[in-house]
């Protein structure tokens, strides 16, 4: 456990003279900022607001994660040509730090723009329970657990450009996968899991339940295997990975 503490410190003290950690404070307050503006053009209540708040959070989710991924990785590839990761004596416990540190910062970036937006709604006399807010932040959060390792593989290995580009991508499709032309096929795509599963939070929190039951089930057995494999998968590759091309 200390080994692995001094990797994650190691690796959060490399990222301190980044953008790393202010995006993942910049990011957020913005969003807040932006869709506050936007209140002001709509009127509308404070559900109506949070959904609509959430659901273009959701969205956002993977570009940005791709965005922040691209940082972590490419100055992992600047310091020593990635040694700091390859010539570790564990490298299960090296890339184990690198997740979690952009686990924990995508945590406070989550939890700055829910309970951000839970201050402007408070403001406004509408705020939500603080329990539901908590729960909705951790949801959103967590349900871009296989994201996170897709895009940590996917800088890695191929660098920034393909993986910002991936995850715009994702954001774009994961946006149709809202509509009806996602229903039954949203469970395996995992860059929507974080929209979906919000948005049917709030759906059974306001009393609508229909088939959200069933869906939730389904989803999270789906949500479960994915995240599995993409961690297994990154985890087994990375033990044999030599650095990119024009790292080598």
């Amino acid at each position: 456990m200390k080994e692995f503490y001094r990797f994650l410190k190691s690796s959060g003290y490399r990222m301190r003279h980044s953008l790393f950690f202010a995006a993942h404070i910049l990011i957020p307050v913005l969003g807040v900022f932006l869709y506050a503006a936007y209140m002001e053009l709509r009127s509308a209540g404070g559900w109506e607001h949070l959904t609509s708040y959430v659901t273009l959070l959701a969205m956002a989710y993977p570009a940005v994660t791709g965005i922040v991924t691209a940082m972590l990785t490419d100055r992992e590839a600047k310091a020593g040509r990635m040694q700091n990761l390859l010539a570790v004596p564990s490298r299960a416990k090296g890339l184990g730090a690198e997740l979690v540190l952009l686990l924990l910062s995508g945590l406070l970036a989550m939890a700055i723009a829910v309970f951000g937006f839970q201050a402007v709604l408070c403001l406004q006399g509408e705020g939500q329970e603080a329990g539901d807010i908590f729960l909705l932040a951790l949801v959103l959060w967590a349900s871009n657990l296989p994201v996170y390792a897709e895009h940590l593989f996917l800088g890695l290995k191929f660098g920034e450009g393909v993986t910002i580009g991936a995850g715009v991508a994702e954001s774009v499709v994961s946006a149709v996968m809202l509509t009806g032309l996602g229903d039954g096929v949203w469970y395996v795509w995992w860059p929507s899991y974080g929209m979906r599963f919000s948005t049917m939070l709030l759906a059974l929190k306001q009393g609508t339940y229909g088939n959200l039951t069933g869906q939730l089930r389904l989803g999270g057995v789906c949500y479960l295997v994915v995240s599995v494999l993409f961690l297994v998968m990154t985890f087994l590759w990375f033990q044999k990975f030599e650095g990119r091309r024009e790292e080598a």
